[in-house]
């Protein structure tokens, strides 16, 4: 199964804006939720010569190596009629954490001019801010000069690649408002500006998009696309197992190929199987299950024979609690018309699978065809849930005149061979059936 941080989109934390003020340099002046990021009472002194101790800046990732203080207060309780507008997120700040100190990264969130207009990235030991700083310049403004950064905040560990695109977009349509009514510095700003990150924050996180009119010629519309991973490379003698039910979501201007091909992906024809049953080409079937495997509606598992091995993922233990995995697991492995074992007992034989035990030799030790299991099914539901896994074997092959070992997964074999976790029952040499070089699949 896909992992959880390549499937689902990472969560904002917070949205804040903030400003360079002319008595105190760079400070927020709204946050959501509210309290979260802390700032000092005196604010933080603006200098362009950075300190020695602190993290140089870089367009990607700017660590930060200096602790926040611990004497924070919430910006939001200063502001007067903070309450005006209500906010599902607004908290006391006596039960808040704080995620950073804003002084810590003040400088990277309203820089020099030299690296506003460019996206900026910096991260805290826990978060990373991403943001896209603005400096304009006019008569208009105290100075000479506007600077300003509306910063989105994650995880340390969540990806990014998707939300670049969101910050530029933001910052170039707020730059628009700002350039032709002064939206941004003027005395109704504050308002409006905090609505809008409201939104940002609810509207993201909830739908991955959002539509907010700014005024008569201005709004922002976004869509959050998650970036998948490059799929693994396919081979002949994997499984495509499908995760949905891919003929129910067919188009009639879908590819002809894949439209041949997923009729036959049922977790029991491997690629080369398939593409014989399809009339297709086999490269063709190749690319096929690799655009199924990108949209992550198909997964790759190994054939499945009864001289096949399996172990426990350590995963297992809170999988064993998990209440859907439950529920599911009777009813997709027992076989049609006979009763469901209870869960204690499918998670016991689950635990019996360990390296050096075959299906087979696993079937026969535990009666597992007279509890009505589907043990194809059984096995797929393992690895689906990602329970089970095949551990990597490890043949030792015998030449003519000395032996080597070589992974099963690194290429190809032949030779006689025997397997080393049979050496207690006496060395059992087999030969390979035919001449020339076989795959490890074929062993």
């Amino acid at each position: 199964m896909p992992s959880e941080g390549d499937t689902f989109l990472p969560r904002i934390q917070s949205v804040f804006y903030a400003v360079f003020d002319d008595q105190q340099g760079p400070k927020i002046v709204f946050q959501v939720p509210e309290g979260l990021i802390g700032v000092s009472t005196t604010g933080p002194t603006y200098g362009t010569t950075p300190v020695s101790s602190s993290p140089t800046v870089n367009e990607s990732d700017v660590p930060l190596s200096r602790r926040s203080s611990s004497s924070l207060i919430s910006l939001a309780g200063q502001r007067p009629n903070s309450r005006s507008l209500s906010s599902p997120q607004h908290r006391s700040t006596s039960s808040n954490r704080c995620l950073f100190n804003f002084d810590d990264i003040s400088k990277y969130v309203i820089p020099r001019s030299d690296f506003c207009g460019r996206l900026i990235i910096c991260s805290t030991s826990n978060h990373r801010i991403i943001g896209f700083p603005v400096a304009l310049r006019g008569r208009n403004y105290q100075r000479n000069y506007f600077r300003y950064n509306l910063c989105f905040v994650f995880e340390r560990s969540a990806d990014l690649s998707c939300y670049e695109p969101v910050v530029r977009k933001v910052s170039r349509v707020l730059t628009a408002c700002e350039e032709e009514s002064l939206f941004l510095s003027s005395q109704q700003a504050p308002h409006a500006l905090y609505a809008i990150l409201e939104q940002l924050y609810e509207d993201l996180n909830s739908y991955s998009e959002t539509s907010i009119p700014i005024d008569k010629f201005n709004s922002i519309e976004l869509k959050i696309f998650p970036f998948y991973p490059n799929p693994p490379p396919v081979k002949d003698w994997t499984v495509p197992l499908a995760l949905i039910n891919i003929s129910k979501r067919t188009e009639e201007n879908w590819d002809l190929t894949v439209l041949k091909v997923i009729k036959f992906i049922d977790g029991v024809n491997h690629v080369s199987r398939i593409a014989q049953l399809a009339d297709c080409d086999l490269e063709l079937t190749r690319q096929a299950i690799s655009h199924l495997l990108y949209y992550q509606v198909i997964m790759i598992i190994d054939i499945f024979q009864y001289s096949n091995m399996y172990t426990l993922r350590k995963n297992v233990q809170w999988l064993a609690d998990e209440a859907h995995v439950k529920e599911e697991c009777g009813p997709y492995v027992t076989k049609p018309g006979l009763p469901i074992p209870d869960w204690p007992k499918l998670l016991h034989l689950y635990s019996r699978l360990k390296p050096g035990k075959t299906i087979y030799e696993w079937m026969d030790a535990y009666k597992v065809h007279e509890l009505g299991i589907d043990v194809r099914r059984f096995a797929s539901f393992g690895v689906i849930k990602v329970c089970i896994f095949p551990p990597p074997l490890c043949a030792c092959i015998w030449f003519t005149d000395f032996l080597c070992y070589r992974d099963f997964y690194g290429g190809y074999i032949a030779g006689q061979f025997y397997f080393p976790w049979k050496r207690g029952q006496g060395r059992k040499y087999h030969r390979l059936a035919g001449e020339g070089k076989v795959s490890h699949r074929q062993l």
